[in-house]
């Protein structure tokens, strides 16, 4: 049976586990309560629901409303290679953390601007300044990625299910409580007040995140890899990939669940025009996606850590294809809020099996590397997805997306059952480890 990251550590490095184990409950609280705050403030900026709305507002192409997902995605994952270099042979990753997201709320502020002055400028202007701010965001929200999710990997080294399922699960309360407030806003409110104000909001609660981070109790690595030169660190990584070929299966699978993603900028979008809906479903729709992920979270994580994740990606392929049924069939307003339940249950899905079957498959010293290959490999199809959805609807129409994305659901569905094994009952999918780098406790 191939060695999992703590087994491994446990083996090799006792000492510095049991140190890790001291502040386990620590770090457990500190980790959930900054993505509870981080949650709440990108409830304010959802990019499912409220960003593309306000671009709406602004163009009648549904391409460019297809855009706000696509930087997103293409932001936050490109950027990971650059970010799993920046932690690379690194014993800490805290400051590192720290610095990046300071620089994210930067990204913040600017968005927050944007709106502040969206009526002094002509829309086209306004539009550019948007997609600008909202890249600076989106790139060092990915920057941060690969070294987060490395110190989860380290500061968490039991029931990491259950941590990431407390995680998005509480995430998910507070960003619940904060549709309501976005709800409120976008009624009373006329453009662009209704947005100035959500974004000011976002921000300020954002700013609390970073003195979270600096309170985080970690211990230094024993065991690191030599730290490379950035041009043999991307080098390195096709050769180190190849040993790997469950990584590679993994990245076919979740690629193809990433394409269904195309449809959840325009459900909303679909609802409001097709039954004439106020802004302010947007607010109910943001909370049902946010209360999809806090209760199914604790579904997921529960269920990887019993079964393994392969189960929890064939969830995501699952609630993808019955967004697609819903969506082409429902004849009334209240079965897309069902909808937004599932686009809730893909996320969270998501969320909490990218990480942890990376941490399965990878080295314990490369985890950083690996979760910045594989978010790098899979942004292309992310950032394409949505675009292709606004591509659909400007030349075909809203069923022709809808049905898209059941077909690509259904082919993800296939690929994970009939090729995907399971990471941690694969004999293969791990290399045999030795130590490796310098140090040691």
């Amino acid at each position: 049976m191939a060695t999992n990251d703590i087994e491994y550590l446990a083996k090799h490095h006792p000492v510095y586990l049991e140190r890790v184990n001291r502040n386990y409950w620590i770090n457990f609280i500190l980790l959930s309560c900054d993505s509870a705050i981080f949650t709440f403030s990108l409830a304010m900026l959802s990019q499912d629901t409220i960003l593309p709305f306000f671009v709406s507002q602004l163009t009648q192409s549904k391409t460019l409303v297809g855009l706000v997902p696509a930087l997103f995605f293409l932001g936050f994952y490109l950027p990971q290679l650059l970010g799993a270099y920046l932690a690379n042979g690194r014993a800490t990753r805290k400051w590192i953390i720290f610095g990046i997201a300071v620089a994210e709320r930067v990204g913040i502020l600017f968005i927050a601007l944007v709106a502040q002055f969206a009526l002094q400028l002509p829309p086209p202007q306004t539009l550019i300044l948007f997609f600008t701010a909202y890249t600076l965001f989106a790139i060092t929200n990915g920057l941060i990625g690969p070294a987060y999710a490395d110190y989860i990997s380290k500061a968490i080294p039991r029931r990491r299910g259950l941590f990431y399922g407390v995680m998005y699960g509480l995430g998910g309360l507070i960003g619940f409580g904060s549709s309501w407030v976005a709800r409120y806003f976008l009624d009373r409110y006329a453009f662009p007040a209704n947005f100035q104000t959500l974004f000011w909001v976002g921000f300020a609660a954002s700013f609390i995140s970073p003195f979270i981070i600096a309170a985080f109790r970690e211990t230094p690595l024993p065991e690191t890899s030599a730290p490379q030169p950035l041009r043999a660190f991307l080098a390195s990584i096709p050769g180190q990939v190849r040993q790997y070929p469950q990584f590679l299966r993994y990245l076919a699978a979740r690629a193809l669940v990433g394409l269904g993603l195309m449809g959840n900028a325009f459900y909303a979008l679909y609802a409001i025009q097709k039954f004439e809906l106020s802004s302010g479903s947007l607010g109910i729709f943001t909370m049902i996606i946010l209360l999809a992920q806090s209760a199914l979270g604790f579904v997921w994580g529960w269920l990887g850590d019993r079964f393994g994740y392969k189960m929890v990606l064939t969830a995501a392929a699952v609630c993808l294809g019955l967004e697609a049924v819903l969506a082409l069939t429902a004849p009334i307003a209240e079965l897309y809020f069902v909808i937004a339940f599932l686009i809730g249950g893909v996320y969270a899905a998501t969320n909490i099996c990218d990480p942890n079957i990376v941490f399965e498959i990878a080295p314990p010293h490369e985890t950083s590397r690996f979760i910045g290959i594989a978010n790098t490999l899979i942004a292309p199809v992310l950032g394409l997805a949505p675009l292709l959805g606004g591509a659909l609807v400007d030349l075909g129409s809203y069923p022709a997306l809808f049905t898209a994305v059941l077909v690509i659901s259904v082919l993800a569905w296939v690929v994970i059952q009939r090729w995907l094994v399971e990471p941690r009952r694969s004999l293969n999918s791990r290399p045999p480890q030795a130590p490796l780098g310098r140090g040691g406790l």
